[in-house]
């Protein structure tokens, strides 16, 4: 039975690997909201009807509760994180620019391949799974399982299904004139909503001419207002516009003693905070089990 599961568990990722090599990248930009948030739904909705019954001589069933599937989901997706870690993950357009059969399996923007996406598929539908499960549990304490299985599956279902709402772009900053003309990461023109304009830049050095630290001063103006608002800008110190907008300060004019402008980038994951609700889930799930100890879960229910 093990050996079926895990060919049954292959398939996917072996339809994954052809649709990669000839089609490209998972195309997220189809699946923006409201798609995903319906599609998602359905995803949830059919996999408590498979659970519903407590059927588990249904072989689709037996495979998304299985131990087997378990190790191998959690297995491909640790060969996943390896190819993203040992290989440099680059921009959509430098990606297709990469050659070799690497390249056209997606090793370069793995996140976005056919192959990763079919990895998360199938570990996200197990978690689902084993956490609906769990909630039909009667086992006392079975609230440290819960928090820790929906709390790893709601992070990961949020980053996955959020992917596709995830826009990151970069707009140069002028003294002399407003400007709301993003180029985004995959070379397409993104316009905001508001204007930004540069009122103020610092920057300390060191001996050697090498910046050390540098500040803009930044006026961010609503297009659909007249409101307006002084923003401080520096390195690795966001600033949140908006609900799951974030503005960075990345680069400035290097060539001029003067700096003429700074370079800004505009980071917009309106999914991040069910990530992070995820995080918290998990990590309470894990110190709750760390105080009840061992014991506690073999004990009699």
């Amino acid at each position: 039975m093990a050996k079926n599961i895990y060919l049954i568990l292959l398939y996917p990722i072996m339809a994954a690997v052809i649709i990669q090599y000839f089609a490209g990248n998972f195309p997220f930009h189809f699946f923006e909201f409201p798609l995903n948030i319906i599609l998602g739904a359905i995803w949830i909705y059919s996999v408590y009807m498979l659970l519903r019954k407590n059927n588990c001589t249904n072989n689709i069933t037996r495979v998304l509760v299985s131990p087997e599937t378990t190790a191998f989901s959690l297995f491909l997706f640790v060969c996943g994180t390896l190819v993203i870690g040992l290989f440099p993950q680059l921009s959509a357009i430098e990606a297709e620019q990469k050659e070799g059969i690497l390249g056209q399996l997606g090793f370069y923007n793995f996140m976005s391949s056919w192959i990763f996406v079919s990895i998360l598929f199938i570990l996200l539908s197990h978690l689902a799974a084993i956490t609906i499960r769990g909630f039909k549990s009667r086992k006392k304490k079975r609230w440290r399982f819960l928090l820790n299985h929906a709390g790893v599956w709601l992070a990961l279902f949020g980053g996955f299904m959020g992917s596709s709402d995830i826009i990151t772009a970069r707009i140069p900053v002028f003294f002399d004139k407003e400007n709301n003309e993003a180029l985004t990461m995959e070379g397409k023109h993104f316009y905001l909503d508001y204007d930004l304009q540069l009122t103020g830049f610092d920057a300390d050095y060191y001996q050697n001419g090498m910046p050390k630290s540098y500040v803009a001063e930044v006026k961010v103006s609503d297009r659909h207002s007249e409101n307006s608002s002084q923003i401080s800008l520096e390195v690795n110190h966001p600033y949140e516009y908006k609900f799951g907008e974030d503005i960075y300060l990345v680069s400035y004019d290097t060539r001029s003693d003067k700096p003429q402008y700074c370079v800004l980038q505009i980071v917009r994951q309106p999914w991040k905070y069910i990530q992070l609700i995820g995080i918290i889930m998990t990590i309470a799930g894990a110190v709750g089990m760390f105080i009840g100890g061992p014991q506690k879960q073999t004990s009699k229910q």
